[in-house]
């Protein structure tokens, strides 16, 4: 038996990195560029071994609608993690927090748009998280769309701080969005996995890029989605690696929301 043995050094972060933020309606969006030191070393050692399940809509976790291939990552990233927490301390309103103490837990997402998904699943979305992190892995020749951020055409809504509180899924955010998508009884039906056939319900907003070993950082009560096209990951899948951190480590009581 051969055990895959994670060197520390996969996960190195990068002493270049590049950041910028940009604020849609005063919230947050943290892209770094150049994030890990050896990213190949990290995509072959880490990614590439990890067991992928596929994530059924009609079998699986009812709250999960990725449509494709997801594995939770059970190893820590602590360079990351801190990253990902001074970050937040610097550019957000929670100053009063400890980098080292945000954890943040981390999966593998892989998906092909050639393939027909359920209607919710290409859905702007929202997660029950404080804060979200994308850190985009494919290389530079395979890299099309990115990730957006999307406003409601019938509400103007661009998130949803003022209905959702992280982590609880109360009955007022399942009534909304059940309202919200207005087509609850076509959530399941099977259409193209392309973004833009969404169009006539949300509007685009603010669009990020795909870039090899690009992360970016965002409050997860705001509507986004992955921006895929059928065909674009044909051959090969779109991957990525999604992040998500907690009230716990922000030193906020979600009992008192």
């Amino acid at each position: 038996m051969q055990l895959n043995i994670v060197d520390d050094r996969t996960h190195k972060v990068s002493d270049n990195l590049h950041y910028e933020v940009t604020r849609l309606e005063n919230h947050p969006i943290i892209v770094i560029d150049n994030v890990l030191e050896n990213p190949h070393a990290f995509l072959e050692s880490v990614v590439q071994k990890l067991p992928m399940q596929f994530n059924d809509i009609n079998t699986g976790d009812p709250e999960e609608v990725f449509p494709g291939y997801q594995s939770k990552l059970h190893i820590s990233l602590p360079e990351l993690s801190y990253l990902t927490g001074h970050m937040i301390q610097k550019l957000t309103d929670f100053t009063d927090i400890e980098p080292n103490d945000v954890q943040v837990s981390y999966q593998v997402n892989a998906m092909h748009s050639d393939r027909d998904v359920h209607r919710i699943s290409i859905q702007p979305h929202v997660d029950p998280a404080m804060f979200a992190t994308v850190l985009y892995l494919n290389p530079e020749e395979n890299i099309q769309g990115g990730t957006s951020f999307f406003r409601h055409n019938a509400t103007g809504l661009t998130n949803m701080e003022k209905v959702y509180t992280p982590f609880k899924r109360t009955e007022e955010y399942w009534n909304f969005k059940e309202w919200i998508y207005d087509f609850s009884d076509k959530a399941e039906d099977l259409i193209d996995n392309d973004t833009m056939l969404i169009d006539d319900v949300w509007e685009e907003e603010h669009h990020i890029p795909m870039k090899f070993n690009r992360m970016i950082i965002y409050p997860s009560y705001m509507w986004h989605s992955a921006v895929v096209k059928k065909g674009w990951y044909k051959d090969v899948p779109r991957v990525s690696m999604s992040g998500f951190i907690f009230p716990d480590c922000l030193n906020v009581n979600i009992n008192e929301s």
